[in-house]
């Protein structure tokens, strides 16, 4: 259902309405139109909205930046954005990373490089009679999201005590949960928040899809990196990296030696020596006296 792969092409464009096969979800479960066609050129209010949410795809001013998104989508990953970032607020860079996730997903240009759409609704009604994506397949590379998990994997949720990757990996919470599992997560559709379903597939280096298709392998900050200068690397409590390593005690003292001999002991024997002499000396005068 995607059969150009390739950059500055989408995948998918606007939305086409309501998942039917989404009954219960804490958003909007609207899902995009499929559109396998060149990206368009973000302007106005969709270029300065582009430019609050997703920072990084606004390349440069109102003719040179495209998107495979429009107002309404964008405002629908603002909505996403800002409840995981209820989540994430502690540690920037992870919140900045897992935003980043949706906002290459949803907006990047280059959509169709990563993205094969495998199922759409034909049954539903929409305008002009576009079909409505109900489930696709993200190519990313394994490096890639095992780095954004890594930012994410020791932010606690000061609310339970525990860490937030606890309530984004479903019934592994954290000590089970992994980058796969992490996205899995994200992108089942009867977790409450996707609108649809998403089947994530990681590659490692040197693996290649086929078909043109080229896997996802943006940039990630690192948890003790700032993502933006206003902004501060994650603290110690959320971020391993960031904790001042731990000065190793001091170790004992050199042994006091003299020459090749234990000082101790050596100023012990003369001690001794001094002593016992001067005993001698006390026992032969006393006598010398007597």
């Amino acid at each position: 259902l995607t059969p150009v792969h390739q950059a500055g092409v989408c995948a998918f464009y606007g939305e086409c309405g309501r998942n039917p096969e989404v009954n219960v979800s804490l958003v909007p479960s609207k899902v995009p139109c499929l559109s396998n066609t060149p990206a368009r050129v973000a302007r106005g209010a969709l270029l300065s909205l582009l430019r609050a949410v997703c920072p990084e795809l606004a390349r440069g001013d109102n003719d040179t930046t495209r998107v495979c998104c429009n107002y309404g989508q964008l405002v629908a990953l603002r909505l996403s954005v800002e409840l995981s970032g209820a989540v994430l607020a502690r540690c920037p860079s992870c919140a900045r990373n897992f935003a980043n996730l949706y906002c290459h997903n949803i907006c990047s240009p280059d959509q169709s490089l990563f993205t094969n759409v495998t199922r759409v609704a034909n049954y539903t009604a929409v305008p002009g009679g576009a079909q409505a994506v109900l489930e696709y397949q993200l190519f990313y590379r394994a490096r890639y999201a095992e780095a954004a998990f890594a930012s994410c994997q020791g932010v606690r949720l000061p609310a339970t005590g525990g860490y937030a990757i606890s309530t984004m990996c479903g019934r592994y919470g954290a000590q089970l949960c992994t980058a796969q599992r992490w996205l899995d997560f994200q992108g089942d559709k009867n977790n409450g928040l996707a609108p649809l379903q998403i089947d994530f597939q990681l590659l490692p280096n040197g693996s290649e899809p086929g078909q043109g298709i080229a896997p996802l392998d943006a940039p990630v900050w690192r948890c003790d990196e700032a993502p933006a200068a206003d902004q501060e690397p994650c603290s110690c409590q959320d971020c391993a990296q960031a904790c001042p390593p731990l000065v190793p005690p001091a170790g004992p003292p050199p042994p006091f030696r003299i020459g090749r001999a234990d000082g101790v002991l050596v100023i012990c024997v003369l001690l001794f020596a001094t002593l016992a002499l001067a005993f001698l000396v006390a026992v032969l005068c006393r006598r010398g006296a007597g």
